[in-house]
């Protein structure tokens, strides 16, 4: 499922990965919780096969739509939040500040999977099914987070996205924009940013013969 989104997502763009992502997962996440709580019932003390964590049980046509469910929450993460992640935080920063950025970002990443598996266990045995509306809820503010606070990277150049920042465009307005990179690509440059580049102190130092030689 990850295949899709490694041909499609620059065309499109890393916001609906994110909100659309988010709003199937939580949809998951809440029929799971629904299934759970109408077909299901706590399991006798110590859990099924004296395994605290398997507190709940839910048999037949219920226990396969929960299954399913949970394959649908994978099949949506997998072209969504799961590739996205990781291209997002490097187009997101400038040069200056990309690097220690990209590593939060990363180290953040593992640390919450960490606590994750940590949580997960211990909350079944106390909240038992609940634990799926506790991921649902958080689902649901990744996408309200997501449509709100996180604009369009792609097909932007770096200037592009500083620019944006500056002007304070809110999120929901930008979208993929590929005019100025293929320009780029293309060799076409802004002339006011070639002349800023002709007289920048790198480029007299680079054009100084090298005495040593």
């Amino acid at each position: 499922m990850t295949i899709p989104a490694l041909i499609y997502m620059d065309r499109w763009g890393r916001r609906p990965m994110f909100v659309f992502g988010a709003i199937l997962m939580g949809t998951w996440m809440f029929a799971n919780a629904g299934l759970m709580a109408s077909y299901g019932k706590a399991a006798p003390p110590g859990g099924v096969n004296n395994i605290a964590e398997q507190s709940w049980e839910i048999g037949g046509a219920p226990a396969r739509a929960v299954i399913a469910c949970t394959y649908l929450f994978v099949a949506s993460y997998a072209p969504t939040w799961g590739p996205a992640s990781w291209v997002y935080p490097p187009e997101l920063f400038p040069l200056r500040v990309r690097g220690k950025a990209v590593a939060l970002t990363t180290s953040s990443n593992w640390i919450f999977n960490f606590a994750l598996s940590y949580f997960v266990p211990p909350a079944f045995v106390n909240i038992k099914w609940k634990v799926y509306l506790i991921f649902g809820v958080f689902c649901a503010a990744m996408a309200l987070h997501t449509f709100l606070c996180f604009p369009e990277t792609a097909g932007k150049t770096l200037e592009d996205i500083e620019e944006m920042f500056i002007e304070g465009l809110p999120a929901w307005k930008t979208k993929p924009d590929f005019a100025n990179s293929r320009r780029v690509e293309r060799g076409i440059v802004d002339p006011e940013k070639a002349m800023q580049f002709e007289h920048s102190p790198v480029r007299v130092e680079e054009a100084k013969p090298n005495k040593a030689l």
